[in-house]
């Protein structure tokens, strides 16, 4: 267990008040983070100021554990978690196709509208 202390840094300044908190490791203090810093852009979202914020982890010996920036907080990918038991889903029956056929219907109708307007209907010859 690490007691973590989360800072916030706007340019060169830190902001007074800092919070503590025991947590299992640095892995859980990123979560921890992540967590602040979307409940502070729930509140304070449209200050832009606070894309260039961080938050700075450090621990109770003042030694910086962990540093991100509130745009990475908040754009930080999620890596999806592999789920043996979990099936792709299926298309409901009747559905349109999927994939390349799908995609290709709409330049298919279009291709065929096309086409009939090119070459239109013969007409009867004048006479006849």
């Amino acid at each position: 267990m690490v007691r973590a202390h989360f800072t916030i840094r706007l340019g060169n300044a830190s902001l007074p008040a800092s919070a503590a908190q025991w947590v299992e490791d640095v892995e859980a203090a990123r979560s921890t983070a992540r967590t602040i810093v979307q409940g502070l852009m729930r509140q304070h979202g449209g200050d832009p100021r606070l894309m260039e914020a961080a938050m700075v982890i450090t621990g109770d010996d003042g030694a910086v554990l962990l540093e991100m920036s509130f745009f990475d907080t908040l754009y930080l990918p999620v890596e999806p978690v592999p789920d043996a038991d979990r099936r792709r889903p299926r298309a409901p029956r009747g559905a349109a196709p999927r994939g390349l056929t799908a995609a290709l219907g709409p330049v298919r109708r279009l291709a065929g509208a096309l086409g009939m307007r090119a070459h239109p209907q013969p007409r009867p010859l004048p006479g006849r």
